[in-house]
This record gives C-alpha cells, structure tokens and sequence, in this order.
C-alpha cells in the first residue's frame, strides 16, 4: 500500500493547516462537565514547541522515557519526540510496586538518560524510587512542565527509516523487549487499519485504552489523527470502576471505532447491572467494536450483543482482529460489518495439530482477513518448513509493518525477526510465537508456542481450560484462572490457579469448590490436574494490558 503520507507528522501539520478549528482530541477525566478539547493547529502549535526544547536539550536520536498520567500532555511530548526525532518510550504510570519494578527495569535495559514527565508525577515517581531503595534513577535529566522554556532549535530531517519509537511488550511469557518501531512502520501500519476498517477521513474513533500501551497508542490515539478525525478518551480506571462510562463515552460523542481486548467486554456483561440505567446510551454509532490484543472468546461476543443489543448495539460491529507491538499493532481484521465468525474443530485432532472441522467440538474465532501489506505463512516451528492447510503451525509475518527488531538485543532480533523458511523464499519473517491456521484468506490463532500444554501426547492450549474454569458460576471470571505446567520429580505435573468471588471464598468448603472445578474440566476437557488452587479475587499475577503472567504463577503452588 502507498501511504498518504510520508512521515506520521506531516499528516498533523497538514491538518493543522486545512482543519485548523477541528478538534483533534477529547479528554473526558470524569463526568462530561471536565471534558478537554485541543484542536488540530492548537495541538501541532503545542507538540512544535516541545520538540524544539527536546532538539535544543540534545536528544535527537536518545530514547526518552514518557512516564505520563493519561491526558494531554502524553500526546503532546510524545509527538514532540516524533518531530524532533527522538525515540519515546512510553512507560506506565502506577503505584503498583511490582508494575513499577518493570517500569525501572525497562530504563536499564533501554539506557534513558532522561524522562519525560509533569512535576507532580515526578515527586510521586521519586517517593517511590525512594521506597524502593533503587539506585537505578540516578544520573536521570527530569523534564517536566516546568522546563518549557521559549526555545527556536531547527527541526532535524526525519528519514522514514529511523526510531519513531521503542514500544515494550507486556511480557507475558517472557521479560519486557524493546521492539523498534520506525517511521514507515508507523505509516503503513495506518494505512493496514484504514483498509481493514474502512475507515474515512474524519473519523472518531477512542475509549479507555491505556496511552503507553500498542492498542491504545496506535490504534486510539495515533489512528484518528492521521485520519484528520478525533481522538475521544477517558483513564482506564474510570472504565474499570463502571464500565458503562465507556458505552456512554461512545455514545455522547458518536464514536465509530472503540477497541477492548476481550476482557473489557466480559467486564461490560459481569459488571453493567440489569438495574442500571442506560436509557441515555445509543450505541448506534459504534461501527468498528474491535476486540484484539488476547484470545478472542465467542462466548463474551454473543453475551455482549445480547446484552445490549437493546441499547443500538449492532452484533456485526464486533470486529476480531490480531496484532501485536512487533508488527506496529494490526495484522488481521474485517471486513467490517462482519461481525462474529467462527468455525468448530475436532478437539483430538487439534491437539495433534489437525484442523478438521466437526459440527461439535472446540470453537475457533476467525480474526478477519489479513492485511494485504502482510505476508503470511504457517510454519513447523522445529523444521522451518510451511504446514499444509489443515495443519497448525507457527504464524511467521513479513511486510512494511514489521518493527526493525528489539533493541539492545541483537540475538533476539536474529531470532525473532530475520527467520527464513528451509525452502528460502527470499524473504525474512517475524516469527510470532502463536499458533494458528489460515482458511478462506481469514487467520485463526490458536495459542501461543510458550504456553501450549503438552499432556500425555496431547496438546492443550491454557486459554481453553481457563474459559472454563471462569464460567464457573463461583469464579470471578475476567482472567481470573491460570493454567500451567511445573516440574516436580523429574516430571511435568498440570496445574491451575482460580480466583473465587470473595463472599464464596470465605464462606463455601474449598474443597467442595476444588470438586466442582475438576469435574468441570474433566467433562469438557477430558483433562485431570495435579494441583488446582483456588484463591481470593486479585490474586494471579498480571502484565500491565492485563494478560495472565503463568510463568509466575508457578511460585504460588
């Protein structure tokens, strides 16, 4: 695809010149009396400034961390970097110790020598570096607010070749890798959500997605912008205290593109309460409801429509896609209006990585058509040789959306990004680490390498079991179970760990409980565990975007 722009920023300035009054972004912190409003020549005149003073301090060519609290001043310094040429490292801003060690980790690995932040996030960061007793932060140039100072540095030429930004995995699976993304990278990866979305100049398109994170960043933030539309969003939290704000922020400001992982969804149904009044929600508007960033659940789709179809909810407007940092964000999708599509296999043939389709059986969800920037392929991941149609194998990807590699990391980018098939097409891949198929030009995921269970010759995929395990009628549901192999006398054992509703964990027999849980499992698995743990709500370790971390849950058996 030929971009419309060369650079993400010449799409900014030119909007700044041609719909100068439009609003480019729409910060609502709470109710809709505290909402912000930037237009486009407010934003590009702002974000000019910025980068000038980030020129001026020398650090063209530096990645700087973005340790900002939702809002405006992240969109504002992190185009600034894009402007002046600086690799941004958007961090998360959290008072979770654990979440914060991360954060610190990633300075280390990504050598910052300054961050980019406001003065009252830096004396919270501080005190907690402090508690810490790290030494980590030392040497650190602190830039906030308060250093905006009039400055006139030239504005470097920016190459479609060089670091637009560092954007660091959730690390799931595996500690947090800096993943290069350049200015290309960026451009055509929006113009692979363009197609996959049909989406139109001018488009509103927002939610509560985190800013620091690749769905919020890419996909809410970035997207709208070069689309000359608006940006419209809330702070995650407040979505996560009452998930009907969400449904009234799509409604009030007649968002056509709002995105969630799949939890979000779930959070909608298990928490909107039937006594709650949402006569002022028209969900009419809502277009693209793209679910993406973990495994899709067809369950949670329907429960979703069902729920608030009533409310303008079209069900064709739920749009499955697949992505991931490595590859800008988007890889697969739509079309739109497609809705909800899936296709049952047989589940003993997949566990030895056949698709067979049966009318009863394991449900996979169709995660749309993949982006005719994209090349794809499914490969044995031992033998590098490309799987035959019905055969499960690893999803390689080449194409103009693909990221550079993963900095200070030279092994892992030969690895990660420069495989080649046995037969040698000529082309280098990224090799994704999930599983899948491709049927009718759609992809299917169906687990990752890392996380496939291998029990008694058959191959178990953990999001299965753990959908299970979270409809229990006493489980609290919303990545709330983890299933997982450990090592205990030369063997491989099976275990899983379930959050309980608190009111059921203090008062129902645990026992009782475990029963209830196995005999689930057994039923629709035929599956038995070794150790199954059941513990109070907020208990299973979590990246920041919320995906279970089952490598450490191993330290809680």
């Amino acid at each position: 695809m030929q971009p419309t722009f060369h650079l993400f920023m010449d799409a900014i300035r030119e909007h700044a010149h041609s719909i100068p009054d439009s609003n480019a972004c729409i910060f609502q912190p709470r109710g809709l009396e505290t909402a912000q409003h930037i237009t486009y020549a407010q934003l590009y005149g702002a974000v000019s400034e910025r980068a000038q003073l980030l020129v001026s301090l020398g650090y063209r060519d530096q990645p700087v961390a973005l340790l900002y609290p939702t809002g405006f001043d992240f969109i504002i310094n992190f185009l600034a970097c894009l402007l002046a040429g600086v690799a941004a490292v958007p961090l998360n801003v959290t008072r979770n110790a654990q979440q914060f060690e991360r954060t610190i980790s990633i300075i280390n690995n990504a050598n910052i020598k300054a961050i980019l932040t406001t003065q009252s996030t830096k004396l919270l960061l501080a005190a907690q570096i402090t508690e810490l007793n790290s030494t980590a932060c030392e040497g650190l140039t602190w830039v906030t607010e308060e250093d905006a100072v009039e400055v006139s540095a030239p504005l470097p030429t920016i190459e479609p070749t060089d670091t637009a930004f560092i954007q660091y995995t959730s690390g799931s699976t595996s500690a947090p890798k800096g993943v290069i993304v350049t200015h290309t990278n960026i451009v055509q990866n929006m113009e692979a959500i363009r197609v996959a979305c049909n989406h139109q100049r001018g488009v509103v398109v927002g939610g509560w997605l985190p800013q620091f994170h690749d769905m919020g960043l890419v996909g809410h933030m970035m997207h709208p912008l070069y689309m000359a539309g608006t940006y419209v969003f809330m702070p995650p939290m407040y979505f996560v205290q009452r998930p009907s704000r969400w449904l009234r922020l799509i409604s009030y400001y007649n968002i056509s593109c709002s995105a969630a992982p799949n939890f979000g969804y779930e959070h909608c149904v298990n928490f909107i309460d039937e006594k709650e009044n949402l006569s002022d929600i028209d969900l009419s508007c809502w277009k693209v409801a793209l679910n993406g960033s973990e495994p899709v659940c067809p369950q949670t789709i329907r429960a979703f429509s069902t729920k608030f179809s009533g409310y303008g909810f079209k069900p064709s407007s739920f749009f499955p896609s697949y992505g991931m940092a490595e590859t800008t964000l988007l890889v697969s999708g739509g079309p739109p209006q497609q809705g909800l599509k899936t296709i049952t296999l047989d589940k003993v043939k997949l566990s030895r990585g056949k698709v067979v389709q049966r009318t009863a059986g394991l449900e996979v969800v169709d995660c749309g058509h993949i982006g005719p920037d994209f090349r794809v392929k499914i490969v044995n991941p031992e033998s590098k040789v490309e799987c035959s149609q019905d055969e499960v194998g690893e999803i390689w990807i080449a194409g103009n959306c693909v990221a550079a590699g993963y900095l200070n990391n030279a092994e892992k980018t030969k690895g990660g990004f420069q495989a080649q098939l046995l037969s040698d097409d000529g082309f280098q891949y990224l090799r994704t680490g999930d599983l899948g198929f491709v049927k009718n030009k759609s992809l299917y995921v169906t687990g990752r390498i890392k996380e496939l269970l291998i029990i008694r010759g058959r191959n178990f995929y953990p999001y299965d079991i753990e959908r299970t395990f979270n409809n229990y009628q006493h489980a609290n549901g919303i990545n709330g179970a983890s299933v997982f192999t450990y090592q205990h006398d030369s063997k491989i054992k099976l275990a899983a760990i379930v959050e309980i509703k608190k009111r059921v964990y203090n008062k129902l027999d645990h026992t009782e409980i475990q029963n209830d849980l196995r005999a689930l499992v057994s039923e629709h698995h035929e599956i038995a565990f070794d150790k199954l743990l059941i513990v109070k709500p907020g208990t299973i370790p979590k990246t920041t975007s919320g995906k279970v971390k089952r490598s450490a849950c191993i330290e809680l058996i």
